[in-house]
C-alpha cells in the first residue's frame, strides 16, 4: 500500500475536481492500460458538438492540462513516446467515493442540521 501525505491529499483532491479527470481514472480503473487516443475516445462521448472540433480540442485538454495534473500527483503515468496512459500503484488505490461522487450516500436532515450547528 502506498503511502500519502496530507499535502499529497490535498494534491489529489485538487486534481480530482474537474469531471473530466476523475472520469479518466474510472476509465483507467476499468481498462488499466489505454492509448492517448483511446483515452480521449472515451472522454469525448460524453460531450455534444461537431465530433472532429471536439475530438481536437479534447486531445489538446489531455494532452495540456488534464494528464500533466494527474501525473503530478502520482496517480497515474503517461508515456508519450508510446502513447500510453496507466494507472500507478497509488491511482489503482483511490477509493471509488474520489472518482464517482455518486457513490458517496446523500446526508439525511438530520446530519444537515447537525453539520449547520
Amino acid at each position: 500500500m502506498v503511502t500519502v501525505d496530507r499535502a499529497e491529499w490535498d494534491e489529489i483532491y485538487a486534481a480530482l475536481a474537474r469531471d473530466e479527470r476523475r472520469e479518466l481514472l474510472r476509465y483507467l480503473k476499468d481498462v488499466q492500460v489505454a492509448q492517448f487516443e483511446e483515452v480521449a475516445q472515451h472522454l469525448l462521448k460524453r460531450e455534444n458538438g461537431s465530433a472532429e472540433e471536439k475530438f481536437d480540442a479534447m486531445r489538446i485538454r489531455l494532452h495540456h492540462v488534464h494528464l500533466p495534473k494527474l501525473v503530478e500527483t502520482g496517480v497515474l503515468t503517461w508515456d508519450s513516446h508510446q502513447n500510453l496512459v496507466r494507472l500507478t500503484t497509488l491511482g489503482s488505490q483511490l477509493p471509488d467515493e474520489l472518482t464517482d461522487p455518486s457513490m458517496i450516500p446523500s446526508p439525511s436532515a438530520g446530519d444537515k442540521k447537525q453539520a449547520l450547528d
